[in-house]
């Protein structure tokens, strides 16, 4: 995984906009991320971690501080970060969970968090949107980054600080930190469910011997109850002791509980193979006995019946023979209320008719009565029209008339407002007329106020044609204030670099003068060294000489090859050193030239006295620009404005003409209106009065006509009604209306007389039938018969039966209550015996994990072994090239002491290959501490990217407190780095050092401003 480019925006301390491209950083391999302690470096790797996670880097910091304090709080936080992995480019937006000003009212509302995705095709385009909802983003990185934030925040950022501790630590300290990164707290959790599942299995195995112990008791009581109720059986039914009574433990109740005592299986299935079939023997003899006395119970039952149903007959007969007399001593009644039924039929069929002939010849006295009520008022007159025709023409008549004055009654209701608002139009007519006069004078008085408008623009004008100049200017000054900032931070990286280059020129100075020396006793000291090599009779490799009279003694002071060859290696390195160094001193010098001349000579204070300057001017052309743009819409305003009033008041004149000719109409039509109505009234006060009178006699008319004609009809109905009413007595034979009247019933008695009458010829037919029935015609009225013998000899039997089927159910209960014993004995020892099977392998298994056998090591413990093992392994490949091959790192079993424990495995020892000897780690030095720490932490950071899935990170931030090492440590630091960025990783160091900064130019520099805030600068 590689970062390109981070945006953040009101994030942490930094209230502004701030982008990091993290590939210019890059070319070289290498960047600085620095600056003062707090200033913010920490939250440029919060905001990564952000983006990719939607949390920050530590496990419990919290995700409110994201939301820059130093912004306002309607400014949104975001970040926005482009990044690449085996999947692809893409680019993340998010922005955390903030509170918002309300777009309505005071006060604050809850933002909740965002986020967006996109693809790219190359870093920089637009990309394709793949989601815009937080949960998905997120569901899509985790497949796309691979790494979880625990092992990217391990991966990523390298806490070296904290595994100088590591090294040091004891292997329980040790252990904490491994399964923290590592995630094996599974493996212990594994061991405590394992322990606990080999307790339960233990306790169940237990609570199964016990089933089975508890079964073996039920079924040996029960056995005890098969041999009782086999003795009571053979003993017969007279003995009057107990039938069922236990007796005391026998040889089956021990050999029952020494078997289960033991979990014989075998010896438990004879036993209760031999007990269920004694029960069943004792369940067929008792079932013998009792069908013996149902057979007798059942002739004697014969018997009651037989006697029962005869003393029922000779009861019905008589019962029968006694309603007989009863029903003959009613017959009379009955003929009498026969013939009053059929009177009541014949005054049912005339009662329709002489019904209506009722209503009719009431209807006739109420029309009569209403003729009578009728008050025709002011229109008595009317009364005089007997005539139906004259009635109707007088109805007519008026109501012709009152048709004619309807609209006339509309009319006069009308004109008393129309006078009103004719006065009321009038007024608004005079209001109106004086307002269009005064609009006309404020009309006259624009064209003063637009000179005055033309000369205030003229003067702007002027001012704002110097506003090119005025800008060119203070881009002029802004370049050149920059270029004197950067020359004065260049001056001092010139200072540093002078001293540094008259450091390594003195130090290229010794060291040639160190290889002059060598060179110097090597060549002094080289007649030594020959005669040193010389063999007696052996010639020369100077003269040819194989005598060898007086040879060279060797001096004290002589040097070796060896030591010339590191003497020249020391005094190249150290001229190319210098080399460098004056490189560098002339590229800043250079560049120093360079700003100087862009600065204009000025120094700071002076450019930034000349920016505002030029700033402060080119402001004032800019708002005089303004102005004159805000006077000419002013202008225009006021032109359009004055054309807009002209045009106006144009109208309103027209209309105010239009308003006079109208009302003068108005006037007139209601003149003529008034005189219609006046006309129209005649004798009544008003059109209103007169339609009221007219309306109350075409009333009055009407009511008369209905009065006349209600009684007509009523006579006609009544005449009709008599008719039928004498036919409907003729054809029933009745004499007169009132024989009808007293002949009627009311429907509630008839149904109670033909009631009476049904049920009593019903009653006279079944009595009959019933004498007639074989079974009681047959009978003479002599029978005598005997119930209670034969119930007392069924009694008897029933007593023999209950006592047989006692003792059948008994047997059955026994041998049920042996079956089933035998049953759940037998179970309970199978449950068992599958229980000690089921068990075995979860036992073994969890004394394997938990170390309660012959182990030495819990599975916890082992796992995290292989892990760090692993993690030794891959320290040891760095280890070799920082320590020359002197130092290796091996992992021990043994304690602090040499003691051994269930939780050993993760000791630590350094191996010195000088002296072969191993080395507890708190016995190294400072330096050797943190470059044996670093590569720990760096071996872990491998295993952990390995682990998940060989992911490999192309960016990675090393943090680490630099300021506490030496110079010969930080180089060896900074060499091993080197070899990070090998293979086209960028690595970023964290760190506020300031020599840091002269050994990498590639840098983000965090600063603090005066007000507390924050803000970074990319240097590339």
């Amino acid at each position: 995984m590689r970062i390109h480019r981070l945006v953040l925006e009101a994030i942490g301390p930094f209230p502004g906009r701030h982008e990091i491209d993290f590939d210019a950083l890059a070319t070289s391999g290498l960047f600085l991320l620095e600056g003062p302690t707090g200033a913010g470096k920490s939250t440029v790797i919060d905001a990564v971690v952000f983006a990719l996670y939607g949390k920050v880097a530590g496990a419990e910091a919290s995700d409110d501080r994201l939301h820059s304090d130093f912004a306002g709080p309607e400014a949104e936080p975001s970040v926005e970060l482009t990044f690449s992995t085996a999947a692809g480019i893409f680019r993340i937006w998010r922005s955390p969970a903030y509170l918002r000003p309300k777009k309505r009212g005071g006060g604050f509302t809850q933002q909740n968090a965002r986020a967006r995705l996109w693809r790219l095709v190359a870093v920089g385009d637009e990309g394709e949107p793949v989601s815009a909802h937080v949960q998905e983003v997120g569901t899509e990185l985790s497949r796309i980054v691979v790494l979880d934030r625990a092992q990217f925040t391990q991966t990523v950022v390298l806490p070296q600080g904290q595994f100088a501790s590591f090294l040091r630590a004891r292997p329980e300290d040790r252990r904490t930190v491994l399964q923290d990164v590592f995630g094996t707290e599974v493996y212990e959790q594994l061991q405590r469910t394992l322990a606990e599942m080999a307790r339960d299995t233990r306790a169940a195995v237990e609570r199964a011997r016990a089933e089975v112990l508890a079964s073996a008791r039920s079924f040996a009581e029960a056995a005890l109850h098969v041999t009782a109720a086999r003795q009571e059986t053979g003993a017969g039914h007279e003995e009057e002791e107990p039938r069922h009574a236990v007796p005391a433990e026998d040889e089956t109740t021990r050999r029952v509980l020494d078997a289960a005592a033991g979990m014989d299986h075998r010896a438990l299935c004879r036993i209760t193979a031999e007990k269920r079939s004694s029960a069943r023997r004792l369940v067929d003899v008792s079932a013998a006995l009792r069908t013996q006395t149902r057979v007798a119970e059942e002739r004697a039952r014969t018997r009651l019946h037989a006697e029962e149903q005869l003393a029922r007959l000779v009861e019905r007969r008589r019962e029968l023979l006694a309603e007989q007399e009863g029903l003959a001593a009613r017959d009379g009644a009955v003929r009498s209320a026969a013939a009053r039924l059929g009177l009541a039929g014949r005054a049912a069929a005339v009662a329709p008719v002489l019904d209506l002939f009722d209503r009719a010849r009431r209807s006739l006295v109420e029309a009569d009565e209403a003729c009578e009520r009728l008050d025709l008022g002011p229109d008595a007159d009317l009364a005089s029209l007997d005539d139906v025709d004259d009635l109707r023409a007088a109805h007519d008549a008026v109501t012709a008339e009152l048709g004619s004055l309807s609209a006339l009654v509309t009319l006069e209701d009308g004109l008393a407002a129309r006078g009103t608002g004719l006065s009321d139009a009038r007024a608004q007519h005079e209001a109106d007329t004086l307002a269009y006069a005064r609009a006309q004078d404020r009309l006259d008085q624009r064209p003063a106020a637009r000179e005055l408008l033309v000369e205030t623009l003229s003067a702007f004008r002027d001012a704002g044609a110097t506003h090119a100049e005025a800008q060119a200017a203070a881009t002029n000054a802004r370049a050149r204030l920059t270029a004197a900032t950067e020359a004065a931070d260049r001056s001092r990286d010139l200072a540093a670099a002078e001293a540094e280059m008259a450091d390594r020129a003195v130090a290229a100075v010794r060291a040639a003068d160190a290889e002059h020396t060598a060179r110097r006793r090597w060549v002094a000291g080289m007649a030594g060294a020959l005669a040193r090599e010389l063999v007696p009779d052996a010639a020369c490799p100077v003269c040819g000489s194989s005598e060898h009279p007086a040879p060279a003694e060797l001096s004290p002071e002589h040097a070796t090859e060896d030591e010339v060859e590191a003497a020249t290696a020391v005094r190249e390195a150290a001229d190319e050193v210098l080399v460098r160094a004056r490189t560098r001193v002339a590229g800043l010098r250079e560049q120093l030239a360079g700003l100087h001349h862009l600065a204009g000579g000025l120094d700071v204070a002076a450019a930034r006295s000349g920016l505002e300057d030029a700033e402060r001017a080119a402001a004032d052309a800019k708002a005089a620009i303004y102005r004159s743009a805000e006077l000419e819409q002013e202008l225009a305003d006021h032109d359009a404005e004055t054309a807009r009033l002209t045009a106006e008041l144009g109208k309103v004149q027209s209309a105010l003409a239009v308003e006079t000719e109208r009302l003068e109409q108005l006037a007139a039509r209601l003149r003529e209106d008034q005189a219609r109505c006046a006309l129209a009234c005649g004798p009544a006060g008003s059109v209103a009065e007169r339609a009221r009178a007219l309306e109350r006699r075409a009333t009055a008319a009407l009511a008369l006509l209905d009065a006349i004609l209600e009684r007509r009809s009523a006579t006609a109905a009544r005449d009709d009604a008599l008719a039928q009413l004498a036919r409907a007595l003729s054809e029933t034979g009745l004499p007169d209306a009132e024989t009808a009247r007293r002949g009627a019933l009311p429907a509630d008695e008839r149904t109670r007389l033909e009631q009476s009458v049904r049920r009593h010829e019903s009653a006279v037919e079944r009595v009959s039938a019933e004498l007639a029935e074989p079974a009681v015609s047959s009978l003479t009225g002599n029978e005598r018969p005997d119930v209670e013998a034969a119930a007392a000899a069924h009694a008897a039997a029933m007593a023999d039966l209950a006592d047989a089927a006692a003792a059948a159910r008994e047997a059955e209960l026994t041998a049920t209550r042996v079956t089933d014993a035998a049953h759940r004995l037998e179970t309970d020892l199978a449950a068992h015996t599958r229980d000690v099977e089921q068990a075995a392998p979860l036992l073994r298994t969890a004394a394997l994990t938990n170390a309660t056998d012959m182990t030495d090591m819990t599975l916890a413990t082992y796992v995290l072994v292989r892990r760090f093992e692993d993690v030794v392994a891959a320290a040891n490949d760095r280890l070799a090239e920082m320590s020359d091959g002197r130092y290796s790192l091996e992992r021990i079993d043994e304690r602090e002491g040499g003691q051994r424990s269930r939780r050993a495995g993760l000791g630590l020892q350094v191996q010195d290959h000088v002296t072969e000897t191993p080395r507890d780690p708190r016995t190294l030095s400072g330096g050797e501490t943190f470059y044996v720490s670093l590569c720990l932490a760096l071996g872990l950071a491998d295993v952990v990217r390995a682990e998940a899935g060989g992911v490999e990170l192309g960016t990675l931030f090393v943090d680490e407190g630099f300021g506490s090492l030496d110079p010969a440590t930080l180089d060896a630091v900074m060499a091993e780095l080197g070899r990070l960025r090998e293979g086209g990783r960028a690595v970023g160091i964290v760190s506020h050092v300031t020599e840091l900064k002269d050994r990498i130019p590639e840098r983000i520099e965090v600063r603090r401003t005066p007000d507390g805030a924050s803000t970074l600068r990319v240097r590339c």
